[in-house]
């Protein structure tokens, strides 16, 4: 193993530690006692561990600059944050989303480049409006998920946005229908964590949307 690739296994290995550390903490916190009760600890620490070093190391493959990642660290945090909270709860608190936002702000704006900026608030008001007429039209989600297509949007950039709502009402379809097999017939949902995930699968190159699109094609 060359010294480059140690160095991605290390790092992965500690922040997916202290991250996972900060996300139990904080969530406690937001989660009432009752709640946070009913929740199996080792098994949410497991996936939070895979899930963060498998996030971690792809992110320092994928992007050399020390900002991005910096960036899309902390998106990753509030993320899992809000989601668990969100699962558990019903319920995004704004303190984290605002949060979430002034933070890629101000990376975006230390990173130096204006364009970049301006493409996130232009990705972050545009998914807002359309949640936003989304949630007074049809009440499929929370208010509270409007702000959480915001932040995702400014996190992945104007373009990558375009696709970010589609992709999450497919990426809530597939949980949908895996938890309508499993027996899980109720109704009422978490959405957040669905808006979350396409963000993320973005952020790693993954866009959903065009991979769905590409097997209809195949089909047809």
């Amino acid at each position: 193993m060359d010294l480059e690739k140690f160095e991605i296994l290390f790092l992965s290995i500690v922040l997916s530690i202290i991250i996972t550390s900060i996300v139990q903490k904080v969530a406690k916190a937001f989660i009432e006692e009752e709640d946070y009760k009913k929740i199996n600890i080792k098994k949410l620490k497991i996936f939070l561990i895979i899930s963060t070093f498998a996030y971690i190391n792809s992110i320092l493959k994928i992007y050399p600059n020390n900002l991005d990642r910096i960036g899309y660290f902390i998106f990753f945090v509030l993320a899992i944050i809000i989601s668990l909270i969100d699962y558990y709860t019903m319920y995004v608190y704004d303190i984290l989303v605002f949060s979430g936002i002034i933070i890629q702000s101000v990376v975006k704006i230390v990173n130096g480049n204006v364009e970049i900026l301006v493409d996130s608030v232009l990705a972050g008001l545009l998914c807002a409006l359309i949640s936003f007429l989304i949630v007074k039209a049809t009440n499929m989600m929370g208010t509270g998920d409007i702000g959480v297509y915001a932040l995702c949007a400014m996190t992945i950039g104007f373009k990558s946005s375009l696709s970010l709502i589609p992709g999450s009402f497919l990426v809530s379809a597939i949980f949908l229908i895996i938890r309508f097999i499993c027996g899980n017939r109720d109704k009422k949902i978490a959405f957040a964590p669905y808006i979350i995930i396409a963000a993320i699968l973005n952020i790693l190159g993954f866009d959903i949307v065009k991979c769905y699109l590409d097997i209809i094609e195949k089909i047809i």
